[in-house]
């Protein structure tokens, strides 16, 4: 396990959903924090931001925005609100599953899609 976790330090995750269906409170619980616990949030350069803000507005997001938690292993990127209807959203999601499986380090490939 020790030399998976080499190789692959973190577990990559998309969570997907309508806005406010609760895809914060489950990235919360599969992290074991409680739901005052800020996330840690790095934009696509890996800098420390403080972009997520919550918002009820359909495609506002920067899906390449990285997610996590203190302690945790998990890094999420959230569609924030991307929901069905609109072909520039289901874009954007093809093309950041793209960029992420063209990734050389499987760190920074996608793992899973929620």
């Amino acid at each position: 396990m020790e030399a998976v976790r080499r190789t692959c330090p973190v577990f990559r995750v998309l969570i997907i959903g309508r806005a406010n269906a609760g895809k914060t409170t489950i990235l919360q619980k599969v992290c074991n924090v409680d739901k005052d616990t800020k996330p840690i949030v790095y934009d696509a350069d890996g800098n420390l931001t403080d972009v997520l803000r919550p918002s009820t507005q359909r495609g506002r997001h920067d899906i390449r925005n990285q997610i996590t938690y203190p302690g945790s292993r998990f890094v999420f990127h959230d569609s924030r609100g991307i929901e069905a209807g609109s072909v520039n959203e289901v874009q954007i999601i093809r093309d950041f599953v793209r960029e992420r499986a063209s990734k050389e380090s499987l760190a920074e490939r996608l793992h899973a899609i929620w």
